[in-house]
């Protein structure tokens, strides 16, 4: 049982991030991640916290995109020190701030004055703080009746806060290393089937299909979603701790195989992260904007004479992929091909996947090294092609000469 959508008191959570994995361990969730609003600010002391408990843990955060209704998205496995994600939550907290203090300004001309009455948090205020202020104020009887009444979308007090593109979003959580996720979709009102297809085109990895207290055709509309565009499902309670009455950690789980598939991918893509460590450091891999940044430092050094032909340039895919002489209990990873022909013309991919299960203890100059002879492995094959030397099937000799002798020897 796992949790992959909670907020703590750096957000519009109740819980410091201690108290929140402590009570993860006393739910028994085998995963949690800490997502708070547009601030990956309290996950290094949750991180800490989940390895003197023992609780698996993700680093994430929720951002805001720009849409015709409100998008959130999941950042899953982030590493919180990434430059894009980094400069993305600094530019959205100076927006809130801004938002916030014309909400207030609003509701104090109008006899409302909550500001007094907000309580301290460690990280973003959101409207649902300013809806707790305004209920310990004594304005309304609940945060339900202040969305409904005053700062809901339509109400008199509701301000509109700039928002940054939804593929922006998704390129900074894939430079973090980290996998998107759909937030809470049936919570939104819109052509869902028309934002899950631009999103997938964008690099979308999920959908939580599983929410809340979503009813089961609910769940299976947004699960037949996320199958038909080769996303995984996930399950978020979006737990708030008193913010949220009700709403308990873990209640979004249902027992599914999808739902054990996303957890065991999950695990074996941040191998460390999941085992309760934060993502930094010596301790990770390779975040994509990374990987990214080597190939394209690689790609600079190269003769220019190289490109000739290759029209489809360098593509990167997240995803990992084995080679057909891969034997079972022992993958034989592609870490990287060529190809030719055809209405797409001439590229190589990099599979980002691959290099990470092959090759992720790899650090700096070792790592390049690493990704430096893959790539002129193959455009080794594109300038023969170019030469009229080569046929199209072809393979790494050396690698396969060596990965067939170390299956010998081990037998």
């Amino acid at each position: 049982m796992y949790d992959l959508h909670t907020h703590s008191d750096f957000s519009d959570g109740t819980l410091p991030p201690e108290k929140l994995i402590k009570a993860a361990k006393f739910s028994g969730l085998t995963l949690l991640a800490l997502t708070d609003h547009d601030t990956a600010a309290g996950v290094h002391r949750a991180a800490a916290a989940a390895r003197a408990e023992g609780v698996p843990f993700l680093a994430g955060v929720e951002m805001e995109a720009e849409y015709e209704d409100q998008l959130h998205i999941l950042g899953l496995g982030i590493d919180p020190e990434a430059p894009h994600i980094s400069a993305l939550t600094a530019v959205q907290a100076k927006r809130r701030e801004v938002r916030n203090a014309r909400v207030l300004e609003l509701l104090r001309r109008d006899g409302m004055d909550a500001e007094p009455y907000l309580r301290a948090t460690q990280g973003t205020v959101t409207r649902a703080n300013i809806a707790r202020a305004l209920v310990d104020g004594g304005f309304v009887q609940s945060i339900n009746e202040a969305f409904a009444r005053l700062l809901g979308r339509g109400r008199p007090y509701y301000v509109p806060q700039q928002h940054p593109k939804m593929p922006e979003v998704l390129e900074a959580i894939r430079e973090a290393g980290g996998v998107s996720v759909l937030a809470h979709p049936m919570n939104m009102r819109c052509d869902h089937e028309r934002l899950i297809a631009q999103m997938a085109d964008c690099g979308l990895w999920g959908v939580e299909a599983y929410y809340g207290a979503a009813s089961r055709p609910t769940v299976d509309f947004f699960r037949g979603l996320a199958k038909r565009f080769g996303l995984y499902t996930t399950c978020g309670s979006d737990f708030h701790g008193g913010n949220r009455p009700g709403i308990s950690l873990g209640c979004a789980w249902r027992d599914e195989q999808e739902l054990y598939l996303t957890e065991r991918l999950l695990s074996e893509r941040f191998g460390t992260a999941f085992a309760g460590r934060a993502p930094a450091g010596n301790d990770r891999p390779l975040t994509i904007g990374e990987y990214q940044r080597m190939l394209d430092r690689i790609a600079e050094s190269l003769p220019e004479d190289f490109f000739t032909g290759l029209n489809g340039g360098i593509v990167i895919a997240e995803r990992e992929k084995l080679h057909s002489r891969s034997l079972p209990g022992r993958p034989l990873y592609i870490l990287g091909e060529y190809h030719y022909g055809g209405a797409e013309g001439r590229y190589i991919t990099m599979y980002y996947g691959s290099f990470i299960r092959a090759k992720g203890s790899l650090r700096g100059s070792r790592a390049e090294e690493e990704l430096r002879r893959v790539l002129l492995h193959e455009f080794r094959h594109h300038l023969e092609t170019r030469a009229g030397e080569h046929d199209l099937e072809y393979e790494d000799a050396a690698c396969i000469a060596e990965y067939e002798q170390a299956n010998r020897e081990e037998r």
